[in-house]
């Protein structure tokens, strides 16, 4: 069952069904005229309006275990998550800043936990700043920038770690987005960006990631754009269902390129819900879904380890196993972005592996767009101002 299509399926009558009641709803929203009448007012007279908001929340987990008969792995881990927003408004101009920042590591070792690497299991930087033209309605005209991106080295297993072979870097990918369109206010929670004219790129500035080409950017290359539509539907409220301990903070936004593909459409979606229990700790559920149709993911078996290799397309046996695994030609290693167990049988040591019987290659990771989808529960420290 391709589970991949059936979430995407759903994911996408669900915006409609929302786009298709948000439209019904706001043309009789006592709140959408409330918001109309402030609006007008503040278009008329020469002051200004800050509305800052600043949450930052971290958390701690650790297990440790010594001599302990019953088994057990030992654990630590840390977690930051700092959400900005900085939000102006003078007459007709409305500046609205957001800057997202998430980071964790963690270790994890049956024996000396000292010498076990740290793991990042979490990075994440986003800014998006809109500089809109204010109309006396619900929407305004709208300039968009966004870009994500993340701060270090990330890595799939402790051999690539040891060799160096990382996946991502700063920078490497960064995903900016610009775009002209209408900045659609429901009330003071509800907001929906829609730019039919928007420019999304893939920059890959480290070196080694770039030569190999990955993140949809052709090898040796370091720049891809599209040209789409994109929207952007955000909605926050720090007193949820008249609750001021529950918060929630949900952030979609959907791309569609014009000229490749238009149906394979690109998506983030960032979940932040919290529940302040006293005034400086919370429980805090995290969650960010990625769908990306240019980035191809190595695949794995149900046990998340065994790889999933391509497949022969005729009848030739893999001289090794015996299976069809299928072997890459020498002279192209970088055709594939993943490979392992390089395997070689040079008979007579001559190097050229063109006796019979003598074979050189990889065997291929199958590769493929797929869901991604990160969560964290955190109890710990929070603030806000």
């Amino acid at each position: 069952m391709n589970y991949n299509s059936i979430f995407l399926k759903y994911l996408y009558i669900s915006f409609f069904l929302f786009i298709y009641s948000y439209n019904s709803w706001s043309q009789q929203s006592e709140s959408n005229r409330e918001y109309v009448e402030n609006k007008t007012n503040e278009l008329t007279n020469d002051s200004s309006y800050w509305d800052n908001d600043a949450v930052i929340y971290f958390g701690a987990n650790r297990t440790a275990l010594y001599n302990w008969s019953a088994g057990g792995m030992n654990y630590l881990e840390f977690h930051g998550l700092t959400d900005l927003w900085f939000d102006y408004r003078h007459n007709k101009f409305h500046w609205n800043n957001f800057i997202g920042m998430s980071f964790g590591i963690m270790k994890s070792s049956y024996g000396n936990f000292a010498n076990t690497p740290w793991w990042k299991n979490d990075d994440r930087l986003e800014m998006t700043s809109k500089f809109s033209r204010r109309t006396p309605h619900l929407w305004d005209y709208s300039f968009l920038f966004n870009f994500r991106t993340q701060f270090t080295f990330g890595y799939y297993t402790e051999d690539d770690m040891l060799n160096q072979n990382y996946m991502d870097n700063f920078f490497a990918p960064v995903y900016p987005i610009t775009g002209f369109g209408f900045d659609i206010h429901a009330n003071d929670y509800l907001t929906a960006y829609l730019s039919p004219i928007t420019i999304k790129s893939t920059i890959v500035l480290d070196d080694s990631l770039s030569q190999v080409g990955v993140f949809g950017v052709n090898a040796g290359e370091k720049f891809r754009s599209e040209a789409g539509m994109y929207i952007n539907l955000l909605y926050r409220h720090d007193s949820l269902f008249h609750n001021k301990k529950l918060s929630l903070m949900t952030d979609l936004s959907l791309f569609s390129n014009y000229l490749n593909k238009p149906g394979n459409i690109d998506i983030t979606w960032e979940q932040l819900i919290t529940y302040k229990f006293s005034k400086y700790f919370s429980i805090t559920f995290s969650g960010y879904l990625i769908y990306d149709h240019d980035i191809k993911i190595p695949r794995y078996q149900s046990d998340g380890i065994t790889p999933i290799y391509l497949t022969r397309s005729n009848d030739q046996l893999d001289p090794i196993t015996g299976d069809n695994h299928y072997f890459f030609d020498y002279d192209n290693p970088n055709a594939n972005n993943y490979v392992v167990n390089y395997v070689s049988n040079d008979t007579n040591g001559d190097g050229l592996f063109t006796d019979p019987g003598e074979y050189e290659g990889w065997k291929i990771i199958k590769t493929g767009a797929a869901t991604q989808f990160m969560e964290f529960w955190m109890i710990g420290l929070s603030f806000t101002f």
